[in-house]
């Protein structure tokens, strides 16, 4: 059995924290940034198979035996732990509602950041009977993970449960430390004039079209925000209309998405009146990375685009997500997401005091303050050994520079979204959810509305 990396084991890995790193770093100082996804575990596993499951990943990948050392000047590291390990908690319950209080409980605490990155919670239900079943949380902070790689850390967490190489150090493979994103820029979306282009570009468009943002009627201050999450799901047959109206219609699920959350934005924030709402959509830029990280690599692949969306009686479910996908393109062909990641060597406070500043600056004066975090289908098993996996669901704190987080994931046949929002930000969590699964559900025809 393998209970825990030993420091001596560990491959020697140490850096700075790169510029994204460190404004998520900046970020987590002021309210905690934590990602969870969480997936339900039908059959008998014990917190032992865990442990060794947890040793297994450290094992594997340096950033889960590091954590963040600050000498106070302004100088943040990922520095390898003496005693690496990933806790996990587990506690029984025959609620079967346990797992999403205890989400809202991982997204408000804080990791101790010098201690570790990342954290397990088993909530066991009927244990010991054939009706046993597990819901899995794992909890990571999001200065060294995005949604896409946290999937990868949950799926090998079970595959390493079930697995006899998690009782085998020797089958493990150990991975080299590989370079933060913001090194991997390619040379010709980097320098400070293309990072200038890439934020005036969203600043114009929005003086033009003067993006509204979610608001509640009672402002809540950066140190006090804390997120919530409210939960819908698109079964499998309307699941499998939308995708086929969407094809026909020639718009992703993702544009359909952030066009539902944008006419629910203008609902909320204008009702029966007609505007525009800022969106943020994360864009996996992987494939444009060099060199280029392998699927299973681990790090913070997705840095958001802004987009603007017309919301109002009068404006198409369909043509708004034709202007999400177009907005969308655009970016990516001016490669602006790589130029702001590559530019965050030129903004990026050195502080956290600094920060502060800065980052009261962006809450105030930002576009938008939703982003639709759309993972699209994951290859994520439905079975592991003896086991049946089900309700695979990803959910984020808002932190102090957003609003709500709509975290979008398809699997098992599903898919299933998280509202997560800054409780007294969204005044009503619930009717927004509603609506987001009313417009997906209940869309117009696309042949009717195509113009």
């Amino acid at each position: 059995m393998v209970a825990s990396t030993s420091a001596t084991t560990a491959t020697d890995f140490g850096r700075p924290l790169s510029p994204s790193e460190r404004w998520f770093w900046i970020i987590d100082r002021i309210s905690p940034s934590n990602c969870t996804a969480r997936v339900r575990v039908h059959g008998r596993l014990t917190v032992e198979q865990l442990e060794c499951a947890a040793a297994a990943l450290t094992a594997e990948y340096p950033l889960l035996r590091a954590g963040v050392v600050d000498a106070g000047a302004g100088d943040p590291h990922l520095m390898p732990l003496p005693d690496p390990r990933i806790p996990v908690r587990q506690l029984l319950s025959d609620d079967p509602k346990t797992w999403r209080r205890e989400i809202d409980a991982e997204l408000i605490d804080p990791f101790d950041t010098r201690a570790g990155l990342a954290r397990i919670a088993d909530i066991v239900q009927r244990p010991g009977t054939v009706a046993e079943q597990h819901d899995l949380i794992l909890t990571v902070s999001h200065i060294i993970l995005d949604g896409r790689s946290l999937m990868t850390v949950l799926r090998k967490l079970i595959q390493y449960a079930a697995s006899e190489r998690s009782d085998n150090r020797a089958g493990i493979r150990s991975r080299a430390a590989f370079p933060p994103a913001d090194d991997l820029i390619p040379a010709g979306a980097r320098g400070v004039w293309r990072y200038v282009y890439s934020t005036l570009f969203d600043q114009a468009a929005a003086l033009v079209l003067r993006p509204r943002r979610v608001g509640g009627g009672t402002p809540v201050g950066l140190l006090e925000r804390r997120t919530r999450v409210v939960y819908r799901t698109v079964a499998a047959e309307p699941l499998a209309a939308l995708v086929a109206d969407c094809r026909w219609a020639g718009v992703t699920v993702h544009g359909v998405l952030a066009a539902a959350v944008a006419r629910a934005i203008g609902d909320s924030v204008r009702p029966k009146g007609s505007g525009v709402a800022g969106i943020g959509s994360p864009v996996d830029f992987r494939p444009l990375l060099r060199p280029r990280p392998d699927a299973e690599e681990l790090g913070v692949y997705a840095p958001v685009l802004a987009g603007f969306v017309r919301f109002g009686p009068g404006e198409s479910l369909w043509a708004a997500a034709r202007s999400v996908n177009r907005q969308v393109e655009r970016g990516i062909r001016q490669r602006r997401h790589l130029s702001t990641v590559a530019g965050m060597r030129f903004g990026t406070p050195r502080t956290v005091e600094s920060g502060r500043r800065i980052v009261d600056m962006v809450d105030r004066r930002a576009p938008w303050n939703v982003s639709v975090t759309n993972l699209g289908r994951i290859d994520f098993p439905e079975e592991v050994g003896a086991w049946q996996l089900s309700g695979l669901t990803l959910t984020a704190s808002n932190s102090c520079v957003s609003a709500v987080t709509v975290a979008i994931v398809t699997a098992h046949g599903e898919m299933r979204i998280g509202f997560c929002y800054v409780d007294g930000m969204l005044t009503e969590p619930e009717k927004f959810a509603d609506q987001v699964l009313a417009e997906l559900i209940s869309r117009p025809d696309p042949e009717s509305r195509i113009s």
